[in-house]
């Protein structure tokens, strides 16, 4: 039995409204402070969640395959959001639903809502610790699992060590170019299984070992990630010749 029309198209929408929602989390705005001069916003948004922009790209790329297989025509250009919104549209659905494989259609689009799902409104239950390395699907554990043993990828079913899938993550997250609060980076970290306190990078300022960049539209601190990143591994070197 094929699935009807109004499913896909319902599904699609629900995938189309979460992309504005991970757009809004994988890019910010930061309000920089810079000596002597009056605050201003950075002229390019900011990557402060990877998983989020991750995510944006797999759900890309499934919309560019959806196009194809509806037989839509789309430019190079148009983003996630706006493939999904040619493809919100009855007779492009009903191109899907008629396809042998609809029902395979729909089960890639329900686990792509679920995944944004899952960082739009987090399930304190589950954490993302970086991406497959095989096909780059979003690598979520439970929350008390520790980073020892292996990770099969629901997706593709690659077999990969959850420390390894961590460690790729810190090198991304250290060479990204991130920026944000102590509060911010802090919730990334903990994504990738290092656990840093926000009053911890508050002392580290304090101290003069960390030197924001600016100040957020509300007055918070900024702080490079890389910065945060290399102190820690300075800290840890340091603890470990005691």
């Amino acid at each position: 039995m094929q699935p009807d029309t109004t499913r896909i198209r319902h599904d699609i929408h629900d995938l189309r409204e979460q992309t504005i929602t991970l757009d809004a989390l994988a890019t910010r705005r930061i309000r920089v402070r810079h000596a002597g001069t009056h605050a201003r916003m950075s002229s390019a948004p900011t990557p402060l969640n990877l998983p989020a922009a991750d995510l944006l790209d797999q759900i890309h790329a499934l919309a560019r395959r959806l196009a194809g297989a509806a037989g839509l025509r789309y430019g190079r250009r148009m983003d996630a959001h706006d493939m999904l919104k040619g493809l919100d549209r009855t007779e492009p659905c009903e191109t899907l639903a008629a396809r042998a494989d609809a029902w395979d259609i729909i089960r890639l689009i329900d686990d792509a809502t679920w995944h944004a799902q899952q960082l739009t409104e987090p399930d304190p239950s589950h954490r993302c610790i970086g991406i497959c390395p095989r096909c780059g699907a979003g690598a979520w554990i439970p929350e008390t699992q520790p980073i020892t043993g292996d990770y099969r990828c629901p997706e593709c079913g690659h077999l990969a060590a959850l420390a390894g899938i961590t460690q790729a993550h810190e090198l991304r997250l250290l060479t990204s170019g991130t920026v944000g609060t102590a509060a911010d980076l802090c919730r990334l970290l903990t994504a990738c299984g290092i656990a840093i306190k926000r009053n911890t990078i508050t002392q580290w300022r304090k101290r003069r070992r960390l030197t924001p960049l600016g100040q957020d539209e509300h007055g918070h601190p900024v702080y490079a990630l890389a910065d945060i990143l290399l102190l820690r591994r300075a800290v840890d070197r340091s603890d470990c010749h005691r």
